[in-house]
Parts: C-alpha cells; sequence; structure tokens
C-alpha cells in the first residue's frame, strides 16, 4: 500500500484513544447521520434507497482490431513510406492504449476528426528489421552497406520480407485515422503514411490460407488474454504427429517457466497446423558440418523458412567462411500473418522443421528449429519468446556474430545497457554493495548486477550472470522477468474485461464495491482513494460508512477512485500502464 497521509476523523480518534490512553473519544451520532448516494461518474445510475440494489459499472474497453499487411518502401533519396498489401478480415484485438517499449523505433497512432491523438502503440516495422541486417550484413565480411542499400538487396532477392504486420483498432470512439512514424536519429518523427480507418475495413478479406487451429491452453476469451499461435513449416502432411507433439512440448515449457508459470491464467496457446510440400527448411547444411538430410537451396515449405547467410552468399557466389549461419527467417511473411489471425494471435512462434540448429527472433515472429528430440529446442523457443514478447536482447557474446548496438538509431532493449557515471537502468535492483562492473566471481553475492559482455558487445553489461537470454537452459533472471511481466500486461489488464465492477447498497448509509478479481486473486494489491486522499484499506471489497465520509463535505459528489496493480513480487517499481483503474461518486447527504 502507498502511505496515507491522511484518514478519516473516526479512525484517527481510535489510533489516538490506543497510543496515548486518552479517554474514549466522543462522536455525535448527528455528525455522522446520514445517507450515502453513490453513481457512475457522470450518470444519474445511483444506488436506490433499500438494501440489496446495485449499481455495475460498465465495461468500455474497445479493443477490436485488424491486422494490416504493409509493404515498406524506400526510395533513392531517402524517402520512406509505407503501402496497404492487405487488411485481414479476421478478429484480433489491442489495449485501449499503451505509448509500448521504446526498443521499437516505430509509432502508430489513431486519430479523431480534429487530429488528436486518442490512441497510441510502438510497433515492429520493415526499417526495424532493414536496421537489424545492415547490422548483421556489416559484419559478414569486409563490404559495408547502407540501410538503402539493404532494402535494395531484400527487394531484388526476397521481396515478400519488406512486408510486416499492423494492428488496426476498428472501434475507438472517435477514430477516424491510422498514421504510422518513424523516429529518426535525432528524436524527430517522419510519418511513413496515413489511412482512413474506414476505408482499410472495406478493403478487408478473409485469410485465403487454409488451417486448423487447437487450443493447446486455453484460459478465457481472446481479447482478454496474451494469444499465442504456434505456427510449424516444414512438416508435411505425414509429420503432423511430430509437429503436434513440437507445439505440445512448447507449450510446457511456456507455462512451466517463470514468469510465465505465474501469469499462465493470462495466456491462450493455440497450435495452427498447415502442412508443407516439402520437410525441413532451405539453406540447411552447415559449412562446417551438414546434418542427414539437409538442403543447400530452397525447399518448399508453407512459409519459406531459409537460413538467410548461406542463402544470400549463394546467390552472390560469396564464400561463407567462418562466419555464424544460424539466422533462419520466414520469407512468406504474409502466409504467416494470415494463419496467426485465424488463432487471433498476439504473438506468433513458429517451429521450422530442421535438424540444424537456430533461434531468431528479429522479424516479428520467435523462430525455433525443432532440432532435437525436445530435450533442447523448447528451451530455446522460450528464450525467442523472451525476444518478441519481451523485446529482451541476447546477453551472449558469439564468435561470428556483430555487436548489435547501433544506437541512437534503436534504443537497447530493457535487460542491456551501458554503465554511465557508474550507474546502469536497473539499478533499482542493486543493493548498496553491488560493484558496477560486476565481476563474474561475485554472481553468488549479487543476483542482479552489472555484467560485462551482452548483445555481442564486450563493453556492454547485462543484469545476471546466469539468466536464460544468456543460456536458454537457465531461469530468466529479475531485471528480465519484470520486463516480461511489463510486456504481458500490455495485452491484458489487472481486472477481467468479461465482468463489471459491483456497487452494492447494504443499507442507507452503507455501501459495498466488489471489483471482480481474477482467480489469483493474491497476485493484486487494490489502492482507494477519496477525493484523492488514501483510504486505510486494504483488500477487497471496500465497506463505506456515513462516519467514513464525516470529514468531507457534504450534499456534494465525492471522487472514489480505485487502482488495481500487480503484486506478484516480480515488479521492482509500478506502472501505470499495468493497472486497472475504475471510479465511482459518492455523496453523504444531509
Amino acid at each position: 500500500m502507498r502511505p496515507h497521509h491522511s484518514t478519516p476523523l473516526v479512525a484517527i480518534c481510535f489510533l489516538l484513544t490506543a497510543l496515548l490512553l486518552l479517554p474514549a473519544c466522543e462522536t455525535e451520532e448527528a455528525e455522522i447521520a446520514g445517507a450515502l448516494q453513490l453513481r457512475i461518474p457522470d450518470s444519474d445510475d445511483l444506488l436506490g434507497g433499500a438494501a440489496g440494489d446495485v449499481v455495475r459499472l460498465p465495461i468500455t474497453s474497445p479493443r477490436e482490431a485488424r491486422i494490416v499487411i504493409l509493404d515498406g518502401i524506400w526510395t533513392q533519396g531517402g524517402a520512406r513510406s509505407v503501402e496497404v498489401a492487405q487488411v485481414l478480415d479476421s478478429e484480433v484485438f489491442v489495449k485501449e492504449t499503451t505509448d509500448g517499449d521504446p526498443h521499437w523505433i516505430t509509432r502508430a497512432t489513431v486519430r479523431n476528426a480534429a487530429g488528436e491523438v486518442i490512441w497510441a502503440q510502438r510497433v515492429n516495422s520493415l526499417f526495424q528489421l532493414l536496421e537489424f541486417l545492415q547490422v548483421v550484413l556489416d559484419g559478414q565480411g569486409d563490404v559495408s552497406f547502407t540501410s538503402e542499400q539493404v532494402y535494395q538487396l531484400v527487394v531484388s532477392q526476397y521481396p515478400e520480407l519488406i512486408q510486416f504486420a499492423v494492428r488496426v483498432p476498428i472501434a475507438l470512439p472517435g477514430g477516424q485515422t491510422y498514421h504510422l512514424e518513424l523516429r529518426e536519429p535525432d528524436g524527430t518523427w517522419i510519418e511513413l503514411g496515413s489511412f482512413s480507418i474506414d476505408s482499410l475495413l472495406a478493403q478487408a478479406q478473409p485469410p485465403t490460407i487454409e488451417a486448423e487451429v487447437t487450443d493447446l491452453a486455453r484460459t478465457g476469451p481472446d481479447d482478454d488474454r496474451l494469444t499465442i499461435a504456434i505456427l510449424g513449416d516444414g512438416y508435411t502432411a505425414s509429420e503432423r504427429l511430430r509437429f503436434e507433439a513440437d507445439a505440445q512440448a512448447v507449450m510446457e515449457h511456456i507455462i512451466t517457466t517463470s514468469p510465465l508459470r505465474e501469469h499462465s491464467d493470462l495466456m491462450n496457446i493455440k497450435a495452427v497446423w498447415t502442412p508443407s510440400e516439402e520437410s525441413g527448411a532451405g539453406y540447411d547444411c552447415n559449412h562446417s558440418g551438414a546434418p542427414a538430410g539437409c538442403e543447400q537451396g530452397f525447399r518448399d515449405t508453407v512459409y519459406e523458412t531459409v537460413f538467410v547467410i548461406p542463402a544470400i552468399m549463394d546467390q552472390f557466389n560469396m564464400p561463407l567462411g567462418d562466419v555464424s549461419d544460424r539466422v533462419a527467417m520466414p520469407l512468406q511473411l504474409s502466409r504467416m500473418f494470415e494463419a496467426g489471425a485465424l488463432a487471433n494471435y498476439d504473438e506468433i512462434l513458429l517451429i521450422s522443421n530442421s535438424a540444424k540448429r537456430s533461434g531468431f527472433a528479429g522479424l516479428y515472429v520467435a523462430l525455433v528449429t525443432s532440432f532435437d528430440a525436445r530435450i533442447h529446442f523448447p528451451h530455446v523457443a522460450v528464450h525467442e519468446l523472451g525476444h518478441t514478447l519481451g523485446l529482451l536482447g541476447d546477453e551472449y557474446n558469439v564468435p561470428g556474430d556483430s555487436c548489435y548496438y547501433n544506437e541512437p538509431t534503436i534504443p537497447l532493449p530493457a535487460n542491456i545497457a551501458q554503465i554511465e557515471d557508474g550507474d546502469v537502468k536497473w539499478s533499482d535492483w542493486f543493493d548498496d554493495s553491488t560493484p558496477v562492473p560486476t565481476p563474474p566471481q561475485n554472481a553468488s553475492d549479487h543476483p542482479v548486477g552489472a555484467y560485462l559482455g551482452a548483445y555481442n558487445c564486450d563493453d556492454l553489461v547485462r543484469p545476471a550472470h546466469r539468466c536464460k537470454m544468456n543460456s536458454s537452459l537457465d531461469d530468466f533472471c529479475a531485471v528480465c522477468s519484470e520486463q516480461l511481466v511489463r510486456r504481458l500486461y500490455s495485452f491484458v489488464d489487472p481486472l477481467p474485461l468479461d465482468e463489471n465492477v459491483v456497487a452494492l447498497r447494504v443499507a442507507s448509509d452503507i455501501a459495498e464495491i466488489h471489483p471482480t478479481m481474477r482467480s489469483r486473486f493474491e497476485r493484486y494489491e487494490i489502492h482507494w482513494t477519496l477525493n484523492g486522499e488514501p483510504l486505510p484499506v486494504t483488500g477487497q471489497p471496500l465497506r463505506l460508512e456515513a462516519a467514513d465520509l464525516v470529514d468531507f463535505p457534504r450534499d456534494q459528489w465525492l471522487t472514489l477512485e480505485a487502482v488495481v496493480r500487480n503484486a506478484s513480487g516480480f515488479l521492482r517499481t509500478s506502472d501505470a500502464e499495468m493497472e486497472s483503474v475504475f471510479h465511482f461518486e459518492i455523496m453523504l447527504e444531509e
């Protein structure tokens, strides 16, 4: 609970009596007599005068959205824009508003007729992918690429990769236009495009891909859950049972890995079956030793997953050398988005049926290959979900990979930092004796510190000596867990959407407010205020009597606010984007 700055007169009197052994305080019954009135703000929906009368707070959460697939355009001279490629008439959802994680450099907004922003969210886009590919390609040899050159390479060799998907809210009151903006390195924003929401809806067509969706873990309605769609690529019709077993193994690792385990009741996980003509992934032969059944060429698979660096080097007849070749990507992005939309997805996790080890999460999807008999690859899948869901960075250094740091174009992830003036951004987790940087030999004394070596950069630091973002078989560290929980609540709220908050009249001078809590009530705490003053109340329901309002003006509507927060222990600081807030108005009548 927050510290209380004031309490009603009756509570103060009781405290002084107990502590100072004063005579019992006397209050005139007339001072606290009166009837309580309760209503929804700015409405006439009042509790009546009889015990048992009820008023329900209405649910106002217009979350319905549509998937819009965009083509990213980069013209000569550096001009960037987007064009609509496809609008999917398949229901997905967004939260009402969130500023989003600053790691994404593209911002989406919905504006009303006056041009005012009424909804905002950060999104992944082609332009972030190009920045990443530029870093990767620059590290593969002596040739240096500009972002525009990387774009031309992608367009000429893999034109499908210029596409990316966004969620456009369609039910926001007053929402008329959808805008995309790109943040420049100097902090300014340039507009990539704006679209009438009505015109987008007029273009909507059902997904054309044929797929079967199966619930692996279902805990509630999709609009009130984080929905993860597990797709498979390179599984032929005869390998369906293998895909189903692989998807089941990944699901089990998701819901048993902390902090997702403690919030598994907020997730729906679905398997989406789409058979491929051929088994495996393209260019999945390793230059230092090829797994059985590999192919040094493209495969006919539904999403065309390919190991990109070997493919590019082969296309340009360049030697692969000793560079890392583990990055695999699906080329058929629109098919992937269509299949995910059939599952109302929030996150896509793609399993590629290849014996060559890979885990990659830079292309709107967490991807992992089924490289072993479900021993290690499900752990890698959860690590990759740490990237796409948590927006976490890799905490290791791999020979042959480039340093991924290219500030100020793309801000560092929440778990990667520079040391600035002897401090790092997660220092709230430190104790007074934590050294910065933190020597590895002190790891047992400092579960959270500043350990050198992360993001494939020797001078960047990570929060923990061991973490799942460093080694897939480990647990998530405290800082990564906090970020994952924050990101999870960018899809759901502490209070469920499918039931109302109820206010109940107990007597003419007594009312109770019953927030409908989720099944794991111990995960949340409620902070009540009356006209901005904290109430000395814990838990729920809130019971108010006429005496509780004796210090407040009579015959005036007072604002009663409740803030519901996650209290699971994973969060070091509060965050307004992770809260549910609701209001009533209350009056003590003469």
